[in-house]
């Protein structure tokens, strides 16, 4: 789902400059009810203010008004998306997604459900099935708030999907669609790629990183099957409503009780989460190199990428700081790998980032570097490995004065400045909002400029520790085919696995 993919890119970038704001104290709220709603939380600042409300049915409300914004942000938000799937069902949420919408979320079919949303004038659809949960969302002007929840609770009522549900040419053609758009995956470098490096990392199951299944698993998929899933996860205790933009608290609370208040609670989904991902990923180090041709002729990009602290772990907060440390490209690891790789080696595009979740989290240093290099281009992905996790990562592990005080305080203050932004703009202040719902761990993460400002050279050092000295990686080469074929004998020697289309996926 390409829509659902880009969102994904944006929320990755969110967690990875952090997700730092200005907030009143959250652990001594006091508890109120209006309209049948607990207050549980609030902060504010001059830009923007932040409320977090729990409906009687258990849905949670979460607002945060933007009296300067030009548009208000509508977004629903449910618990348990990918990660919560197992080697049986795999790829059936997404066929629920393709069914409810009869099609993407982000783009729905016709009639309905499009119909519904052209009449309030919604834009800048998006969502669908991701690793933590299921998110839709979509912007209207000031004036269609009440119209706007009122659709949302449309969207996902039990007589609009009952109807959905029971049609059986839909049920077909969501499968043919589903079948259509994995087909498509595999012929994408970027997927291929991705489906790869979780097939190593998260071997015990990779199903759970990934929307997609085989088409045999979807092809037996009934009414029943969907509708028990929905039934399972799709209640008002796992699911949150997020407002952002230019409204009224209180006309918000209200058209929102009004319009869900009447969903019935179910039981806790949560009585036996799926476990965490181990730590290392792999047993050994792991190498990769895909011949892919999305890759011009003399650049091959490398990466090295590791298991990382979950969402809400002691260490979440150290690998957020560190990952704002080093991506610096004129830092200390920049400096020292372009330092230490081949002559002409030409280092561009250096990257570190910290992709959290709440059970499979990872970081990656990366780099694009010139290929016809000596020594090869092979020796430098591995020199380049050598520098960040061997020379580096001991440095920082052993070394207190490796960052100075200042480079953490402007790091803190960088993180903190990047999500107070955010926080300003309806759309993206509800995609961050929603994504830290689902992870879990939503108040962890608005405490966390209090908990960042509290970090230090020991922390980085304890984190280095555990996250690359006792940690192992895979690494992966991307490099256009024709250059692939020159290396390959020095590929192979170096026992580099091969990755194509034909196997990257988990069922293959």
């Amino acid at each position: 789902m390409r829509t659902v993919h880009a969102l994904a890119e944006v929320l990755a970038i969110a967690v990875f400059v952090g997700t730092t704001m200005p907030l009143a104290p959250l652990d001594a709220q006091t508890q109120t009810h209006e309209q049948g709603t607990t207050n549980t939380s609030s902060a504010t600042s001059d830009s923007f203010s932040l409320q977090s409300y729990v409906l009687n049915n258990g849905m949670e409300l979460i607002m945060d008004q933007q009296t300067s914004a030009q548009k208000i942000f509508l977004g629903i938000a449910v618990k348990g998306g990918t990660d919560v799937q197992t080697n049986k069902t795999a790829g059936l949420f997404r066929l629920i997604e393709l069914l409810s919408f009869r099609g993407e979320a982000s783009h729905p079919g016709e009639p309905e459900p499009a119909a519904a949303l052209e009449t309030i004038g919604a834009a800048g659809l998006n969502g669908g099935i991701m690793q933590d949960g299921f998110l839709f969302s979509f912007v209207v002007n000031p004036e269609q708030l009440k119209e706007g929840i009122d659709t949302l609770q449309y969207l996902f009522s039990t007589v609009r999907l009952d109807t959905a549900f029971s049609d059986p040419k839909a049920l077909a053609e969501a499968k043919e669609e589903f079948s259509a758009a994995t087909a498509e995956l595999m012929n994408d470098p970027d997927a291929i790629y991705e489906r790869a490096m979780d097939k190593k990392l998260f071997a015990q199951g990779a199903w759970r990183r990934n929307a997609e299944g085989p088409d045999s698993l979807v092809a037996q998929a009934t009414q029943a099957t969907l509708k028990a899933l929905m039934n399972q996860w799709f209640l008002p205790n796992n699911t949150a409503i997020v407002i952002c933009g230019n409204f009224s608290p209180e006309e918000a609370k209200s058209y929102v009780t009004s319009a869900f208040a009447n969903w019935e609670k179910g039981p806790n989904p949560w009585q036996n989460p799926p476990k965490a991902f181990p730590k290392p990923g792999v047993s050994r180090p792991t190498f990769l190199v895909f011949p892919d041709s999305s890759i011009g002729a003399g650049t091959a990009k490398i990466e090295l990428r590791y298991r990382a602290p979950d969402v809400g772990s002691s260490k979440a907060d150290a690998a957020m700081l560190w990952a704002q440390l080093a991506a610096d490209p004129t830092g200390r690891l920049a400096t020292a790998v372009a330092k230490n790789l081949a002559k002409g080696s030409n280092l561009a595009n250096f990257a570190v980032h910290y992709v959290p979740s709440k059970n499979s989290s990872y970081f990656s240093v990366s780099a694009n570097l010139a290929v016809n290099t000596k020594p090869s281009i092979v020796d430098n992905a591995m020199s380049f490995r050598e520098v960040v996790r061997g020379t580096e990562g001991y440095a920082l592990k052993t070394n207190a004065s490796y960052y100075a005080a200042k480079d953490y305080t402007a790091a803190a203050q960088a993180v903190a400045e990047s999500q107070t932004q955010k926080l300003q703009d309806p759309e993206q202040a509800g995609a961050f909002l929603m994504k830290s719902w689902v992870t879990g761990a939503y108040q962890w993460w608005l405490q966390t400029p209090e908990r960042l400002a509290k970090l230090g050279p020991k922390d980085i050092q304890s984190f280095a520790d555990e996250y690359f000295m006792k940690n192992l990686e895979v690494v992966g080469v991307r490099i256009n085919p024709a250059d692939y074929e020159k290396n390959k004998k020095t590929f192979a020697g170096y026992g580099f696995e091969v990755v194509s289309g034909a196997k990257a996926f988990w069922w293959q």
